[in-house]
């Protein structure tokens, strides 16, 4: 997995590039979580871990650049959807 900040992910977001993303709890410290996400070529990036409540609101905006934002990318001169896309939780 590589290390990526949460602005990076939503970047990749927001430009459809990415295939998923989900919470996942960490060991340490307990409760706070961390953003996994796959990017369309394969790669899973993954955040440091997060206040539960830091980790839901940016998980909330990488969801919904992934279902409304990366449909408005211009590719090729027609407007692609994100793809396959289900948000855990």
């Amino acid at each position: 997995m590589i290390t990526a900040n949460v602005i990076e992910i939503e970047g990749l977001a927001m430009n459809g590039m990415l295939r998923r993303a989900s919470l996942v709890d960490c060991k340490r410290p307990p409760g706070w979580r961390k953003i996994v996400a796959e990017t369309v070529d394969g790669r899973i990036l993954e955040t440091a871990c997060l206040e539960p409540p830091t980790a839901k609101r940016n998980y909330a905006v990488i969801t919904l650049y992934m279902k409304r934002w990366s449909s408005l990318i211009n590719r090729g001169g027609e407007v692609e959807g994100p793809p396959e896309f289900e948000p855990e939780e």
